[in-house]
């Protein structure tokens, strides 16, 4: 088995050929943790019939079988998160999103693959947003495009910025939601928050309930693995045995790699002692075919519960568990995660805490309200109006009752009558513009425009009329200097307020026949909801 843990590329590849030259024959090659090296050597060893196991090679690039077929992994790619975001975006119904991703090709690679996962699952990315060393700009736009959920991929130092840019344009809190990478180191803040120009409160102000993914170090079921052991076990004895020394959150992908390569080889030696009895994996070579392609079917035929999980490759990618966590009052808290072979998602009841009463929305919900008539307003004016119709109706009871008495002769009662009908139209019509959208129909309320328009005008002009009518003639009558006895009936006042309901009428006509009222929508500026500022 040949261990390859070298970073730098001229000695990796140097280590590798040397092995292959003057080394005995290797079965497999176990390692590659830096991208580079790793994508030179495992591109080239189809051509040395060699299956490499890799325990912390994360890149996506490595997912392609094309270039780089016998190549596998027992840590998740990075690409591994995104499947377990679609499912979180779902849980909380977010249909909205943006993703604000920092210019290397890493992040890049993610949110690719992310935009292929979102394709076709009813989920709308509204804005892709990247920058290079300045996120703000970015940010604003996310802003500016009504971006409620951002999806971000970007390293501790441009966290850093990120968040600062967030607290200026007040992008967090109970209206946002931000799901980032989750390997960030335990208090990765304090490391770069000098070399930003944002307070420290403000910062953690910002940072405050954001979702962080990232693949689950050990698992976290207690049950026993192929070793026998349980994983909290494992975590146990590891802790013992490295003392003091520096701890990787690989080795528990390393410990079930040791495992894969022995069931592997085991496999191998099963389905040769039945096949071929003359042939043993000692007979290995690198230009042993046959040999090659039976490692690597046993290879993917790996199926066994680890320290780290289900341990299952799907073309060469590690099938893992990807774990969610919160940050909540200065530290991450577990709150969930995702079991890609199961496709299910677990949150950890109660433990997810958001800023609102609720999940923030993924976009300002716009919801039309029609405007209407205050409902107890109505019913007051109503109640008013009924009693100013009760009074004129008594008052035309006692005009006519006492029609033929003196004082109300000369009063000319025909015209009281007439301005006591016409303010009882007026009152009618009170009734008529308090109804609107709310309690007739669109097309009822097109008719009912007309009716109370015209009530209103016969109305007022009846009441006027008449008033006006009386008034004239009292002029009239005063006006005479020479004293002469000048009667003027009441016939002729009745012409003069026909007349003018005679102009009116012709007036209402015409606009009917030319330019009739039609029904209008007109919209007013956005107001905020005050249940939305509760929440």
């Amino acid at each position: 088995l040949f261990l390859f843990f070298q970073c730098d590329n001229a000695k990796g590849l140097k280590a590798f050929y040397d092995a292959i030259k003057y080394g005995p024959n290797h079965l497999m090659v176990f390692g590659g943790v830096c991208a580079t090296v790793t994508s030179i050597i495992a591109e080239s060893l189809k051509g040395w019939n060699l299956v490499q196991l890799s325990f912390a090679a994360t890149t996506p690039e490595l997912a392609d079988k094309k270039k780089y077929p016998y190549f596998f992994r027992t840590v998740p790619s990075d690409n591994a998160v995104n499947p377990a975001i679609l499912k979180l975006l779902k849980y909380y119904q977010w249909k909205r999103v943006g993703t604000l991703t920092q210019d290397v090709q890493r992040f890049s690679e993610v949110r690719n693959d992310l935009t292929g996962v979102l394709y076709g699952e009813d989920i709308e990315i509204s804005d892709t947003e990247s920058f290079s060393n300045d996120p703000c700009t970015s940010v604003k736009k996310l802003k500016g495009n009504d971006v409620r959920i951002i999806l971000g991929q970007f390293d501790e130092e441009m966290a850093v910025k990120v968040f600062c840019c967030a607290y200026d344009e007040e992008m967090y809190g109970s209206k946002y939601q931000w799901i980032i990478p989750g390997w960030y180191e335990n208090l990765w803040w304090e490391s770069w928050i000098n070399s930003s120009q944002c307070l420290s409160k403000n910062l953690l102000a910002a940072m405050e309930g954001y979702i962080g993914v990232d693949f689950e170090p050990l698992s976290s079921k207690m049950i026993k693995t192929i070793s026998g052991r349980t994983p909290q076990q494992y975590e146990k004895e590891y802790n013992a045995k490295r003392g003091d020394g520096q701890s990787s959150k690989f080795h528990g992908y390393a410990y079930d790699g040791i495992w894969v390569i022995a069931k592997t080889l085991q496999r191998a030696m099963k389905y040769l002692n039945a096949t071929n009895k003359h042939q043993k994996i000692e007979d290995f070579n690198y230009t042993n075919h046959k040999l090659g392609k039976i490692f690597l079917d046993a290879m993917n035929e790996t199926n066994f519960f680890g320290v780290t999980g289900q341990v299952v490759f799907r073309n060469g990618e590690r099938m893992g568990t990807i774990k969610f966590t919160q940050f909540q009052e200065r530290k991450e808290v577990k709150v969930g995660e995702y079991n890609a072979v199961a496709d299910t998602l677990e949150i950890i009841n109660n433990s997810i805490r958001f800023q609102g009463l609720e999940p923030p929305k993924d976009k300002t919900i716009i919801q039309e309200e029609l405007r209407k008539i205050s409902l107890p307003l109505y019913s007051i004016l109503s109640a008013l109006t009924i009693l100013g119709m009760i009074m004129a109706s008594a008052f035309l009871f006692f005009n006519i009752k006492n029609r033929n008495q003196k004082l109300i002769k000369m009063s000319s009662p025909y015209m009281n009558n007439l301005i006591i009908l016409g303010g009882m139209l007026s009152y009618a019509s009170i009734f008529l513009f308090g109804l609107d959208g709310s309690f007739v129909s669109e097309k009822t309320f097109e008719t009912l425009c007309t009716v109370r328009t015209w009530i209103l005008t016969v109305g007022y002009t009846t009441a006027f009329g008449a008033m006006f009518a009386k008034t004239w003639r009292v002029h009239a009558i005063f006006k005479n200097v020479k004293m002469k006895k000048k009667i003027i009936k009441d016939q002729k006042l009745l012409v003069i307020v026909g007349g003018m309901l005679l102009i009116d009428l012709c007036i209402l006509i015409c606009w009917q026949v030319v330019d009739p009222l039609r029904r209008t929508v007109e919209k007013y500026n956005m107001e905020v909801c005050p249940q939305a500022q509760a929440i």
